[in-house]
């Protein structure tokens, strides 16, 4: 079976490279904000980004910018050359979802799991028409899950720093991966209960300590421009989107029109003549009181993003041809009803241990659904961590297959 995961690995990362050339996407990749920051940071102004003629230091997460910062320096702002760095990075991810399918239950379930990861359609075309950091920011959920589950049984402060470290450059990625910290916490707490609890204590302090040794010189740094304690980035208006009175739980109405468009022009005004530190100040004090003045509005609300993480909003599609969309959400139907039955054949196996495996998936996977859901959602939110769904996905399929009693394979 190793033999196979190798093959996997090669056939994803040839047919990368081979669609890259024949779209001929390293020539005008689709690029994000994270082009500017990148070219300000070449230049030497630093982590900088305009918006309508303002300065912005901290409205976006680090990580990405100052890795392609470093390639580009390399290769002479070189798009292949990042290409390819994504590309490595879904190499690994596809590696690490193999190895927790064998570690909770066989080679199989991870080779099946890393089939599906390694052909994911959402995968593929990130990885092959946009310079952002889908599957590293996965890369780094799924290793976190990767590395809790190898060091439980044997724990030591070492072996959790390091955990913690990779907890820290995941949230510098995409500040949602920070919540694996109190979630990895909550279950060394209270369901590590072979451990005594001054270890429990040790390996929480470690969480900690390494999550915050990498997280430290971001906010210092913040601290110093901004005079205020600011853990990833400024920008308020994610959660503003998802909780306001014209919110749709996506971004974007029916007709791609971005939320912002929707409201008055004395509103979009008041936007654009704030700066940084109070432009989010503002949105996260307009979505708060919204909350306040309209709780079942907002419950409401939490509830249609619920549905749309865990399947579509009529946004999808938009903003690519509607034949990937349709590949991809016949596919996700099976993917989807498979994960459930695995759920269900897992809680019905007598094995504590791959039991409470499979719980650390699960709540890894909650807790992102659930803290996405408070500001919106869009298929590629799921995405991050459909590589760990596809283990249980997996592990669903061969038991639908055989159709053996639900027990561990």
């Amino acid at each position: 079976m190793k033999n196979k995961i190798y093959v996997i690995l090669f056939l994803a990362f040839f047919i990368r490279i081979l669609l890259i050339i024949l779209f001929k996407s390293y020539l005008h990749p689709e690029v994000w904000e994270f082009e500017q920051i990148i070219n300000n940071l070449l230049s030497g102004k630093g982590f900088l980004y305009y918006h309508m003629g303002k300065p912005y230091w901290s409205v976006n997460t680090p990580f990405y910018s100052f890795l392609s910062a470093g390639i580009y320096l390399v290769a002479s702002h070189n798009y292949f050359a990042m290409f390819l760095t994504q590309i490595i990075f879904s190499l690994l991810l596809i590696y690490i979802v193999f190895a927790i399918g064998r570690i909770i239950f066989s080679e199989k379930i991870g080779f099946l799991s890393s089939v599906f990861t390694a052909f994911h359609p959402g995968f593929v075309y990130y990885d092959v028409f946009k310079l952002v950091p889908l599957s590293i920011d996965s890369f780094f959920v799924t290793f976190s899950v990767f590395l809790f589950l190898k060091f439980k049984e044997n724990p030591n402060k070492w072996k959790f720093i390091l955990m913690g470290t990779i907890i820290g450059l995941g949230a510098l990625s995409r500040g949602i991966i920070g919540v694996i910290l109190p979630i990895s916490i909550l279950y060394v707490l209270f369901f590590s209960k072979s451990l005594s609890l001054h270890k429990r204590i040790i390996i929480v302090f470690s969480l900690i300590v390494g999550t915050y040794s990498i997280l430290s010189p971001w906010i210092i740094r913040n601290y110093i421009i901004h005079k205020e304690f600011i853990i990833v980035s400024t920008i308020g208006e994610a959660f503003w989107r998802g909780n306001n009175k014209y919110a749709t739980g996506s971004c974007l109405t029916k007709n791609n029109t971005s939320i912002l468009n929707l409201w008055p022009e004395d509103f979009r005004n008041k936007v654009d003549s704030l700066d940084e530190i109070h432009l989010k100040k503002f949105f996260l004090d307009e979505a708060m009181g919204f909350i306040k003045d309209n709780p079942l509005d907002f419950i409401k609300l939490y509830v249609k993003k619920l549905y749309y993480f865990w399947w579509f909003s009529p946004q999808s599609g938009t903003l690519y041809p509607l034949i990937y969309l349709y590949l991809y959400k016949y596919i996700y139907i099976f993917f989807l009803l498979f994960f459930v039955f695995g759920i269900i054949a897992v809680f019905n196996v007598k094995d504590d241990l791959c039991k409470g495996r499979v719980l650390v998936v699960l709540f890894v996977t909650m807790a992102i659904c659930l803290f996405q859901s408070l500001f919106y959602v869009e298929g590629r939110h799921r995405w991050i961590v459909e590589p760990l769904m596809s283990i249980l996905s997996a592990y669903g399929a061969l038991k639908f297959y055989y159709f053996l009693p639900l027990k561990q394979q």
